[in-house]
């Protein structure tokens, strides 16, 4: 029988808590700096290609 409760469940032992700027740069800056990168990428890959002047199949001299 247990008297004496531990405040510790077993196996879990906390660590040391976030600061403010941790938690901003890891829960805020991080993903908006990744969804950028990803948005960017996709963006630049489907942009419209610039289209050549003339082609030479399209035109007869």
């Amino acid at each position: 029988m247990r008297l004496l409760m531990s405040p510790v469940e077993d196996g879990l032992i906390s660590g040391p808590g976030l600061s403010i700027t941790d938690t901003i740069l890891r829960y805020v800056i991080v993903p908006v700096s990744l969804f950028a990168v990803i948005a960017l990428t996709s963006w630049i890959a489907s942009a419209p290609r610039k289209e050549s002047s003339e082609s030479s199949i399209n035109s007869i001299n």
